[in-house]
């Protein structure tokens, strides 16, 4: 029994102490299909009284390696599906979105199909760092096509907006916390490493390789985080912690499934009515591999 127990320590050891080098490996024709849930939930003190609005948002992607070098992999991603609700106990439904919807009355469904199946090009580096993204402005015009607004005045009131979603800087954004979590550097099991994030959400996170074997890997996160939102009448700037448990493959170094929660609180100032209430968000968003 003895012999026994030292060869489990020996054995243990070694695992705990070898060194891995977990980078993505991808080849060209790799897909894959990610499902993406987030839930965002938002109170705010308006002089006292409490308003709360929930955003729920569920879609699709289809990932395709096109393209590897010794550095870097290129992706393309189109959105495969799309629901986004957004509504208030006290106020309803403020926007009600779903790409499966087929109704030419719809004016907001025919709008989000519109990003369905237009082609986003996306390069990383073999650590997930995202080098450039192009298209975003493919999938705002599509948008607008879908929806059938021409009117030049329309568009430009609202392509700032769908900007903030959906251009080429906030999908690279977008991406980069779903694929930003490797080092270059060889780690064990419960070594430590750092990234950090820039853009609407300002993130530095902190990662400890929680768990490692040749087919899979767990990496666990924990970031201290800053939220932004700066336009000419509101701004809205957070604080707070965010938690990430990934999920993954050992081979390729692309995630199985991937937690994310966060709260963060501070203040919207409002220009417009010289006002400024308490607001705090705390979110939670799940990307797991369908297919």
């Amino acid at each position: 029994m003895r012999k026994i127990f030292i060869l489990f320590s020996i054995v243990f050891t070694i695992q705990l102490s070898a060194q891995n080098q977990l980078n993505y490996n991808l080849s060209v024709g790799d897909t894959f299909k990610v499902e993406q849930k987030a839930n965002q939930h938002i109170t705010q003190d308006l002089n006292g009284t409490e308003q709360v609005i929930e955003n729920d948002l569920t879609s699709t992607m289809q990932f395709k390696v096109v393209n590897t070098t010794n550095e870097s992999i290129t992706m393309e991603m189109v959105f495969k599906s799309m629901k986004m609700l957004m509504s208030s106990p006290t106020l309803g439904d403020l926007l009600n979105a779903d790409t499966s919807v087929i109704d030419s009355t719809d004016i907001t469904s025919n709008m989000f199909r519109g990003t369905l199946n237009v082609p986003i090009t996306m390069t990383m580096d073999k650590t997930g760092k995202i080098q450039s993204v192009t298209g975003g402005d493919k999938i705002i015009e599509s948008m607008f096509k879908a929806a059938n607004i021409t009117q030049p005045e329309a568009i430009a009131a609202s392509k700032a907006q769908f900007e903030k979603q959906f251009g080429s800087d906030a999908l690279s954004q977008s991406f980069e916390q779903m694929t930003n979590y490797l080092t270059s550097k060889k780690i064990k099991i419960n070594d430590t490493w750092t990234t950090n994030f820039s853009g609407n959400l300002d993130a530095k996170n902190t990662w400890t390789l929680a768990d490692y074997n040749k087919d899979m890997f767990e990496i666990t996160g924990n970031a201290t985080t800053t939220m932004s939102s700066v336009d000419d009448n509101v701004t809205m700037v957070l604080s707070g912690t965010q938690q990430t448990t990934i999920s993954g493959n050992s081979k390729t170094g692309w995630f199985t499934k991937i937690v994310v929660t966060g709260e963060n609180s501070g203040e919207t100032k409002v220009k417009s009515a010289n006002m400024t209430f308490p607001t705090t968000i705390k979110s939670t968003i799940i990307y797991k591999i369908i297919q």
